[in-house]
C-alpha cells in the first residue's frame, strides 16, 4: 500500500534531521552525548581538555584529533560552552580561513595565522575594537621596518589589511614562499612580535574583567587537521606538517597567559609521536578486542538512542516498529562510526519510500547496506593484505613512520576503512562492511613468499616481507 502523505512527509523531515557533516551546537536536541555515558566518561573529550584547563590555571597547550565524520566540531562546541559557563573568555578560530588546505605550511605562515586568527578572535567575539592595534598592523610594522617586499602585497594600512593578509597567507603560494624565505633567519623576531601582541592583549582583557567572571582565557584553533594535499602533492604536504611539529612543538604553539587548543590531523600520532599527548576521538566500541569481536551491548544502545533523538518518538516507532531489529541490523553495519550510521539510515529511508512500505523491511535494509558499501569497493590486493593484518591483531600493522606509509594509514581512517577505539587501550580493526571483501581478496591473490637470496658465503638470506 502506498505510503500516505503524513508518512511521506515523516520520512522526508527525519531525512533532512540527518546531514552527515554538520556539526551541531551544544542544545542541540539531536546530539546524543556519547561520552558522557557510564563506560566512557573516563575518555570524555571535553572533561579531559577542560580538566586540564583547570589544573594548569594560566595557560596550557593540548593537542584534539578526530578522524573525519568523528564529531570533532561539535565536541569542542561542546567544550566551548562549558567553558563559558565555568567562567572562562573563550576565543575560536578556523584554521582553514588562514591557511592553505592543499599545500605545505611553513612556521612562518603558520605564526602569521596564529596570531591573525586571535587578534581576529578578540575583534569578534568579544567585541574589541582594535584598529591600529591589531596584529596584522603590528605586522605590516614589522616587514616595513625590515624593508622587505613582498611581491602582491599592498601594506596600505586600512580596514581590510587583515583580509588582505590572510587571503594572501591562505591563497598565495608565491607569497608564502617569499615570507618563508625572508624569514628562514628572523623566525625568532617574529615569534617575538606574535608573543608581544598577544601578551599585551592578554594583559589588557585580564584588566577589563573582574576575577569571579574571568577564570583565564582560552583560545581554540580549529580545522588544522584539514590541511591535506591532492594525489600529487600529499606526500610533501604531509611532511611540512610533520616537519611544522618535530621542530617547532611546543615552543613555537604556546601562547602567553593563554589556554590554546590546536585540532591538528590525526595521523601526527603516527608520522610526530612526540609531538606530545593528542586527545583522539574514538569510535563507539560495538564489540570487544577479542578474537570472536564479543558484542558490546552499552555500545548498541548508545547509538540506539543516539537514532531515537533524531527519528523522534514517532518516527522511530513507524520506520522500526517495536522490536527495532532492523536498526540492529544497520547498528551493526556501521562499525560504530557515527557519520557512517547517518549515512545508513538516509540510504534506508530513501529506499523505504521507493519501495512504499513501513515499517522498514530486511529487503531495504539489506539494499541500503549494500548501497554504502559499494562506496569502499573496489579494495587493491596490497591494501586487503594490510587490512587483513590490522583485523587479525588489531593494530595499525604500520611499515613506517615515512610519509608514504603514514598517508595510506591516514586514508584507510579516514575513508573508515578502519577504525579506531579506546576503551582503556587504544586499538583498531576494519569496518565491518569490509571483512568478507578483505577475506576474499587475500583468499584469491595470496601475498607471494618471499623467495631467500642465493646461497653465498657471508650472505644472510633476505629478510621475509614486512605486512603492508
Amino acid at each position: 500500500m502506498p505510503l500516505t502523505k503524513e508518512q511521506s512527509d515523516l520520512l522526508k523531515g527525519i531525512y533532512q534531521s540527518l546531514p552527515e557533516k554538520e556539526p551541531l551546537e551544544p542544545g542541540d536536541p539531536r546530539y546524543e552525548p556519547l561520552y558522557e555515558r557510564a563506560g566512557y566518561s573516563a575518555q570524555d573529550p571535553v572533561t579531559l581538555l577542560g580538566q586540564t584547563i583547570e589544573w594548569n590555571i594560566t595557560e596550557s597547550l593540548q593537542l584534539f584529533s578526530g578522524f573525519r565524520g568523528s564529531g570533532k566540531t561539535t565536541e569542542l562546541f561542546r567544550l566551548r560552552q562549558r567553558l563559558r559557563e565555568q567562567g572562562y573568555i573563550v576565543l575560536y578560530a578556523n584554521a582553514s580561513d588562514y591557511l592553505p588546505q592543499g599545500d605545505v605550511v611553513d612556521i612562518t605562515p603558520f605564526l602569521l595565522a596564529v596570531a591573525g586568527a586571535f587578534s581576529d578572535a578578540l575583534e569578534r567575539d568579544l567585541k574589541i575594537e582594535l584598529g591600529d592595534q591589531s596584529v596584522w598592523e603590528r605586522f605590516r610594522r614589522y616587514l616595513t621596518k625590515t624593508q622587505i617586499k613582498l611581491e602582491g602585497m599592498d601594506f596600505s594600512p586600512g580596514p581590510d589589511l587583515g583580509i588582505k593578509f590572510r587571503t594572501q597567507i591562505r591563497e598565495s603560494p608565491g607569497f608564502r614562499q617569499e615570507l618563508a624565505a625572508f624569514s628562514e633567519h628572523n623566525i625568532a623576531s617574529l615569534r617575538a612580535e606574535a608573543v608581544a601582541f598577544i601578551d599585551e592583549r592578554v594583559k589588557a582583557i585580564r584588566g577589563a574583567y573582574t576575577k569571579d567572571r574571568d577564570k583565564g582565557i582560552v583560545f581554540l584553533f580549529d580545522n588544522l587537521e584539514q590541511i591535506r594535499g591532492s594525489r600529487t602533492n600529499e606526500i610533501v604536504v604531509t611532511e611540512s606538517v610533520t616537519r611544522l611539529f618535530n621542530l617547532y612543538y611546543p615552543r613555537m604553539f604556546e601562547l602567553p597567559g593563554v589556554h590554546a587548543i590546536y585540532t591538528v590531523p590525526p595521523w601526527l600520532k603516527f608520522a610526530a609521536p612526540n609531538a606530545g599527548k593528542i586527545t583522539l576521538l574514538p569510535c563507539v566500541h560495538l564489540w570487544g578486542n577479542d578474537g570472536g569481536r564479543t558484542p558490546d551491548p552499552a555500545g548498541f544502545a548508545m547509538l540506539r538512542s543516539l537514532v531515537h533523538r533524531r527519528f523522534g518518538e514517532e518516527g522511530y516507532r513507524t520506520c522500526f516498529g517495536d522490536d527495532g531489529q532492523e536498526l540492529q541490523h544497520l547498528i551493526d553495519s556501521c562499525g560504530g562510526h557515527v557519520t557512517d550510521l547517518l549515512y545508513l539510515l538516509r540510504e534506508t529511508l530513501l529506499r523505504t519510500k521507493v519501495a512504499e512500505q513501513l515499517p522498514v523491511t530486511p529487503a531495504t535494509v539489506d539494499l541500503a547496506i549494500a548501497a554504502v558499501r559499494g562506496n569502499f569497493l573496489p579494495i587493491a590486493v596490497d591494501d586487503a593484505h594490510w587490512l587483513q593484518e590490522i583485523a587479525r591483531h588489531r593494530t595499525t600493522a604500520l611499515k613506517s613512520r615515512e610519509a608514504k606509509d603514514v598517508q595510506r594509514l591516514t586514508l584507510f581512517l579516514d575513508t573508515h576503512f578502519v577504525l579506531y577505539f579506546k576503551n582503556g587501550e587504544e586499538w583498531y580493526d576494519i569496518h565491518p562492511l569490509i571483512r568478507e571483501a578483505v577475506d576474499r581478496i587475500c583468499g584469491q591473490f595470496p601475498r607471494p613468499a618471499t623467495t631467500p637470496a642465493p646461497s653465498a658465503p657471508a650472505t644472510p638470506a633476505a629478510p621475509s616481507e614486512a605486512p603492508v
